[in-house]
């Protein structure tokens, strides 16, 4: 490929906006755009002036891009993912790169990409971690699949930031879908808390309370939450039920306290406790490893 690499986005939304941004004002040109939403005239006309905000071009049809684009990036909408890289794949030429950036199923990415490298096209799995509209472009992306790393070649020359994660497609994608558990996950968690906190009117307390945990930074918290439910997540269950009771008591559904007692008696039954003789393990891999050395997981091969 030439040095000036033409981008095309699939999904004109926040995301193609931002990258779109970002890549113009490292000098990607030309850029081209599309958006479904080309149907309804009103908005079509919005995106267009946007397009022309961030130096792209706008067309009107998936084909259009990917004949002008050689690398596309797909931004839409996990559950138009599938349908995106099917009608891009039956226009596509060899060697041009689709980056997949829906957020989809790992699967899905799989599937994707069975549509679109029969084509000559190279598919790459990809994962924005992180906010676009605090990043912009420079938004850490992992990416995964056999032409992943020229993808990351490319675009990082760009400013980009996309590191890769694998040879599979499905492996970028699967990353971002584990780390919702905690991320939304947490989210959830601190709804629910907060209910409850101003219900008693002590928020800010319970706030501070909160923050002590992470003073040691994010590592040390993984480290002593699952190290140390390796030997306590038993009384810890008996706790998380008393906030149950406490949250019904105030009128407010338990949802994520009743999941989280749940999982914490799930931790208990896998006998742990006797495995590291009371004493909690200095942190979550010698979890993970307890874990497979009582057949939670087949033992990794060398």
């Amino acid at each position: 490929m030439k040095k000036q690499v033409s981008v095309g986005f699939i999904g004109f939304g926040e995301a193609g906006l931002e990258l779109a941004r970002g890549l113009h004002s490292a000098g990607t040109s030309p850029i081209y755009v599309c958006d479904k939403a080309t149907l309804d005239p009103a908005r079509s006309l919005r995106l267009k002036s946007r397009a022309r905000q961030v130096g792209a071009i706008y067309l009107e049809s998936i084909e259009e891009v990917v004949k002008e684009g050689e690398i596309i990036l797909s931004v839409v909408p996990a559950e138009a993912s599938l349908a995106a890289a099917q009608e891009a794949a039956s226009h596509f030429s060899p060697g041009k790169v689709y980056l997949d950036l829906s957020s989809s199923f790992p699967e899905d990415m799989k599937t994707a990409s069975a549509l679109v490298e029969p084509s000559g096209g190279h598919f790459v799995d990809g994962a924005m971690m992180g906010a676009l509209p605090i990043f912009g472009h420079k938004v850490l992306i992992y990416v995964a699949g056999s032409h992943a790393a020229e993808a990351a070649r490319i675009l990082n020359q760009k400013g980009m930031n996309l590191q890769t994660v694998g040879k599979e497609p499905g492996q970028a994608s699967a990353i971002k879908l584990i780390l919702s558990i905690s991320t939304k996950g947490l989210e959830a968690l601190l709804l629910e808390m907060l209910l409850a906190a101003h219900s008693y009117e002590v928020e800010e307390p319970v706030l501070a309370g909160f923050k002590q945990f992470f003073v040691n930074g994010p590592e040390a918290v993984v480290n002593r939450f699952v190290g140390s439910d390796a030997v306590h997540s038993g009384r810890r269950a008996i706790e998380m039920e008393s906030s149950v009771r406490l949250l019904k008591s105030l009128k407010i559904d338990p949802i994520m306290a009743e999941a989280t007692a749940r999982r914490l008696k799930w931790s208990e039954s896998l006998g742990l406790d006797k495995y590291f003789q009371g004493v909690s393990p200095a942190g979550y891999k010698e979890v993970i490893e307890a874990w497979e050395a009582i057949g939670l997981f087949p033992k990794r091969k060398g």
